[in-house]
């Protein structure tokens, strides 16, 4: 997890910089967000469900922490969406997550 801090507060880096919580309809935060909602479940159900915290869930839905590959499964058997189609999806995300900190961390950045 990204932690920085100021001052006596800490607060959580978004995955997806310079864009605000859920800004990207083609996330896959958003998409779980909204999966989640339409089938009426709480965090602290899928949570329970999928054995992580309720935090877990808020973190990865407001795009503060990259989802791991097993969490993007287990929703892609509980929202009957094709497993290959999340796998495709985690891998792009997690290339751009990959490339956005290698460019920030040579200078290169726009």
């Amino acid at each position: 997890m990204h932690l920085i801090a100021y001052g006596h507060k800490t607060s959580l880096k978004s995955f997806y910089p310079k864009r605000q919580a859920l800004a990207r309809p083609d996330s896959l935060p958003h998409l779980f967000y909204k999966l989640r909602q339409n089938h009426n479940l709480t965090k602290r159900t899928i949570a329970d469900k999928f054995g992580v915290s309720v935090d877990y869930v808020s973190a990865i839905e407001s795009g503060s922490k990259f989802p791991s590959i097993g969490f993007c499964l287990k929703c892609a058997i509980e929202f009957d969406i094709n497993p290959n189609y999340v796998k495709s999806k985690w891998v792009r995300e997690a290339i751009e997550r990959f490339s956005d900190r290698l460019m920030r961390r040579l200078g290169l950045e726009n």
